[in-house]
């Protein structure tokens, strides 16, 4: 029988991978060891719930009371010194084991079109008076995890600080510091908190899923101390104490994620000079280069910008402001808003032009150039970044 060729290998780790993503995974014990682990607490019973349609960005429509309406969106659990809450964790949880006490509710007011989020129906009384929350929408993760070949030190070129060239843009990356005593780039999540596609990955994997990997070893994922059914609910480690997520695993899930294909558009040559006039492409940089030579197209910089009080959290977090944000790739836009997803990391805006006015701070002077614009080029620019 003929060895399979490194392509034939990595092809079918993509699959398993692409099969692990759509995977529901079942509470512990089941029969089959390598399917359970779930919670128990829990947002989704699989990555694509939340990524549908090959892993691309989660729904964040609200019904009639203000509740998410379907899967797509999470309750983020913030706190100015980066530790958890001390009974709820870092999520909050919306689904359960039975005999677990469910955490709460996702509820949201629209005031003026802005979404203001809370918790509703507590579950473990109220929250710590040092915690704020932040409504986050799973992000498009299509062609995203190129982002990797991007080395730190392309990244780093791009950051202005100081506003050098005084275009009003002052981009910076948010450093992670290396076992072996430098620091990497955050290049994944809204707050760019993560260098790798599997750090991401496995946050996703304990938070969403409440399931354990290497990375992240608590077999009860996000439950505290303070919540003792959960924490002594049946899990899925075995009697060696490994993870419910192996390494193979998170591996196969990060090749299938690596192999997804940046979404491409038809190029419009009057829509990107006008992207690029107005600024958008200060932030939203069409390419990165690649260590190999190449590019990645997704329309970011990777970097960190103060995007005004009118976006930002409530709180920051350490190493990040509150109105800081990594710039979010366009990429596969077009493809949201076919779903009517809406945009920005709260869903908020409907469409471009939405988006585009809720941008304040370092996107300020795009804003006003983009408001200036006749009408004729408002729209061609409009149909150039929502055909991306």
């Amino acid at each position: 029988m003929a060895t399979p060729s490194l392509a034939q290998e990595a092809g079918l780790d993509r699959a398993i991978g692409k099969a692990l993503f759509e995977r529901p995974w079942v509470p512990a014990p089941s029969s089959t060891r390598a399917n359970d682990g779930l919670g128990p607490l829990f947002d989704a019973r699989s990555c694509s719930a939340c990524h549908p349609g090959g892993a691309g960005r989660g729904a964040t429509a609200l019904d009639d009371q203000g509740r998410p309406d379907g899967l797509g969106m999470v309750l983020s659990l913030l706190r100015a010194d980066g530790k958890p809450d001390p009974v709820y964790g870092h999520r909050l949880e919306t689904m359960t084991l039975p005999g677990v006490p469910a955490e709460g509710a996702i509820g949201v007011a629209v005031e003026d079109g802005k979404r203001i989020p809370r918790a509703d129906e507590l579950g473990y009384g109220p929250l710590d008076q040092a915690t704020r929350i932040s409504l986050r929408a799973a992000p498009d993760l299509r062609g995203r995890g190129k982002l990797e070949l991007v080395e730190d030190a392309a990244i780093l070129a791009l950051e202005d600080p100081e506003d050098r060239n005084g275009d009003g843009v002052r981009g910076r990356a948010r450093r992670f510091d290396t076992p072996e005593g430098g620091s990497t780039v955050g290049r994944f999540g809204w707050k760019a908190s993560h260098p790798t596609l599997k750090g991401q990955a496995s946050e996703a994997f304990s938070l969403d899923l409440g399931l354990s990997t290497p990375l992240r070893p608590e077999p009860w994922g996000d439950c505290t101390t303070n919540q003792e059914a959960c924490r002594n609910a049946p899990h899925g480690r075995d009697a060696e104490g490994e993870p419910e997520i192996s390494d193979a695993i998170v591996q196969r899930v990060v090749a299938y994620l690596k192999g997804l294909k940046v979404p491409e558009s038809e190029p419009d040559r009057r829509g990107a000079k006008l992207f690029a006039s107005t600024g958008c492409a200060a932030c939203h940089r069409s390419s990165l280069p690649t260590a190999d030579g190449g590019t990645v197209a997704l329309f970011t910089d990777v970097l960190l910008h103060d995007m005004g009080d009118e976006l930002a959290d409530p709180i920051g977090v350490p190493g990040v402001s509150a109105s800081e944000w990594r710039t979010a790739p366009l990429a596969g836009l077009s493809r949201s808003l076919a779903r009517d997803d809406g945009l920005l990391h709260d869903g908020r805006a409907a469409n471009v032009a939405e988006a585009v006015r809720w941008h304040g701070g370092e996107a300020s002077g795009a804003r006003t150039r983009f408001e200036a614009l006749s009408a004729r080029d408002r729209r061609t620019l409009l149909d150039y970044v929502s055909s991306l």
